[in-house]
């Protein structure tokens, strides 16, 4: 009997260890979950297909998991109360897509970027003057979260003591989308996603009487060919998004890369004598760990894939993670190798029209980080307790912990 014959994304055990499960995948390369009611593909060459496909395959409302895993009605109550869900850039599809895509795409482009390089750069030398002195630390709360959220709120043009809150807020717009929360987190989701869409609105109301230099204020003043802006519904959407893809992903991907840094002490040094490696790291680590697992397409029309029948109406999970180790396109796809020559390649952050937005960004952060680490740190080591726990989720990855010690450089 095979892996996929007898475990599921559901089980504990493969959200924890998921690599002997992305491996099964593979080999067929579409399998059906009889267990979650949906198609799972794992091979890279299908993925980047569907991932182009978008008669075939679309992004609108394919995240919403209601029908796989129904809330509790207090929670559905909360909702009722907020501004309506509409689809944006993660969930939807040409010409609507393309709309809002070129209404925000401007703050995310190279050149927006290389001005936020140095305050990156100071955030992520902040953090590490908080713990250094003590020659050892969590680094998921004291590095990969504070770096992303710092980030993100000086682009929002929100208070740095927000902190905490967007953290909240970020965390509550995206666990539910894993399918694995009890019904009183899913209440309590649906109260902190109140209380950021009204925070957000006075935000947003705020900057139309008195513009600023920032994110919020880009998206109030934003306008398509035909003159016409964003709804308050869309700025919420899309502000949720930011959050989202500039927090969650963004911390998992520096946890996940400081634990392979203090697992393969070679990496670091290196690093530390060709800064310009890290960008490879970067990359070698949003394949390997994939902070994003996979994301679902809804099946517009019947189809086949790999060999498979797809009925119209179907939903499929494309497993980003199984794609980024697929043998087929990566040699020695379970190592690390700094001179990956493809290695940019991964579909981390999709791809096609869907590519994230925030990818570059994402990038600049973790190789800031990690070069930060490398200037700073010296035998960086992981500590006797961790037990390398990951939130459960079928979506994201991401580490609960991870505790290291070090000397100073």
């Amino acid at each position: 009997m095979s892996l996929l014959q007898t475990k599921s994304l559901a089980d504990a055990d493969v959200q924890q260890c998921p690599n002997a499960y992305h491996e099964a995948l593979r080999e067929p390369p579409v399998h059906f979950d009889e267990r979650l009611g949906f198609f799972v593909c794992g091979r890279y060459s299908l993925m980047r297909q569907v991932l182009r496909d978008t008669d075939t395959f679309s992004s609108i409302d394919s995240q919403s998991v209601d029908g796989l895993r129904p809330p509790p009605p207090e929670a559905l109550a909360i909702r009722k109360t907020c501004h309506p869900v509409v689809n944006t850039l993660v969930t939807n599809d040409p010409p609507s897509h393309t709309r809002v895509r070129k209404m925000v795409d401007a703050p995310f482009r190279a050149r927006s970027l290389d001005k936020l390089n140095s305050r990156i750069q100071a955030i992520a030398h902040g953090a590490i003057d908080e713990f250094i002195a003590a020659g050892a630390c969590e680094m998921v709360s004291d590095f990969a979260i504070p770096i992303p959220v710092r980030v993100i709120a000086d682009m929002l043009g929100l208070d740095p003591t927000l902190a905490p809150r967007i953290k909240a807020w970020s965390d509550a717009s995206v666990e539910p989308l894993g399918m694995m929360a009890d019904d009183q987190r899913l209440i309590e989701c649906a109260k902190l996603i109140k209380e950021f869409q009204d925070f957000i609105v006075e935000a947003l109301e705020a900057r139309l009487r008195q513009p600023q230099a920032d994110l919020l204020t880009h998206l109030v003043q934003a306008r398509d060919a035909e003159g016409e802006g964003f709804t308050m519904a869309e700025m919420l959407s899309l502000t949720q998004q930011f959050l989202v893809a500039g927090n969650e992903t963004t911390t998992n991907g520096i946890a996940a890369g400081v634990r392979l840094l203090a697992e393969q002490p070679i990496l670091l040094s290196a690093i530390r004598h060709q800064p310009g490696l890290a960008l490879s790291f970067v990359n070698e680590v949003l394949r390997l760990e994939s902070p994003v697992q996979g994301l679902f397409r809804m099946v517009r029309k019947d189809t086949e894939l790999g060999g498979v029948r797809l009925p119209k109406g179907a939903r499929i999970m494309l497993r980003f993670a199984a794609a980024n180790r697929d043998g087929r396109k990566y040699l020695s796809p379970e190592r690390i190798d700094l001179h990956r020559t493809n290695a940019g390649t991964h579909v981390a952050f999709g791809a096609g029209i869907h590519h994230c937005i925030g990818a570059s960004l994402a990038r600049l952060e973790m190789r800031n980080a990690f070069t930060a680490l490398a200037q700073r740190l010296r035998h960086l080591a992981l500590a006797p307790d961790n037990d390398f726990a990951h939130h459960p989720s079928m979506i994201l990855r991401g580490l609960k912990a991870l505790r290291v010690t070090f000397d100073p450089a």
